[in-house]
């Protein structure tokens, strides 16, 4: 990882930033744009995955850390602030996808699922706030889905994951306007990363699959993972600082009505 300003910008200078989900895909992404524009970043991910990354990158701090763990997300916010002083940005990536129906859901699938993607973004901004307001200061953006805004067959835990994401980023919003605090969140479709790998991995015909996630956005291909980390980045930065409780579709047009 270089610290060259992306493209010129270094919007998070000097700023601490934490991403979970942050060893691969659209969290990979993110961390990587806001480090290249000067952030200081903890990779927040599963025990060995944040390390793995690191290994292979400079410029990521590596944070074992499990989003639907409270004392986890407790633990992992402490470090953070016993190693700064601050948390600026905080960016929930972390996800998990249930190909399953309403009536093909059990308890326990459905309970993971709400887990990790609600309950673990609810849970990263619960502890990273209160420090937040203590300064004043701060920018949150959630990594919700197009399945937020739009139902999709066999994903029903999947879209009530996601669609509480973007309702609760809307409460939090107006929770953190009083104190200078920005909470957004970002809406993208398929996007190329080994989570839609494994998913079209596990379909009867690969090819097809690939083929068809790229037809159903109007724009004819698989978003890339820079492209939502680009999103990310400017509700993340000050460029951004009248916008807040924004659901914003990055999705190459499949959720236009």
């Amino acid at each position: 990882m270089t610290s060259t300003p992306f493209w010129g910008l270094e919007r998070f200078r000097d700023r601490v930033a934490v991403v979970t989900g942050g060893a691969s895909g659209i969290g990979l992404a993110a961390a990587a744009r806001l480090a290249a524009e000067g952030a200081r970043v903890w990779i927040g991910d599963l025990p060995g995955r944040a390390a793995r990354t690191c290994e292979t990158r400079t410029g990521f701090e590596p944070l074992e850390l499990d989003v639907s763990e409270e004392r986890s997300v407790i633990a992992a916010i402490q470090r953070i602030m016993d190693a700064h002083g601050r948390i600026d940005v905080v960016v929930n990536a972390a996800g998990v996808v249930l190909d399953a129906t309403a009536q093909e859901t059990s308890r326990t699938a459905w309970q993971r699922v709400l887990d990790v993607n609600l309950t673990g973004t609810f849970l990263l901004c619960r502890y990273a706030l209160p420090h937040m307001i203590a300064r004043k200061s701060g920018a949150i953006v959630n990594v919700a889905s197009d399945a937020a805004i739009a139902g999709q067959r066999s994903q029903a835990a999947y879209c009530a994951s996601k669609g509480g994401v973007a309702q609760f980023t809307r409460a939090a919003a107006l929770d953190g306007a009083p104190f200078g605090i920005r909470v957004n969140c970002v809406c993208p479709c398929f996007v190329d990363t080994p989570l839609l790998a494994a998913w079209v991995d596990s379909m009867p015909d690969p090819m097809l699959a690939r083929a068809e996630a790229a037809s159903v956005q109007p724009m004819g291909r698989i978003g890339k993972p820079e492209e939502i980390a680009a999103a990310i980045a400017f509700l993340a930065s000050d460029e951004a600082t009248f916008v807040t409780g924004v659901v914003l579709p990055v999705d190459g047009g499949a959720t236009v009505p």
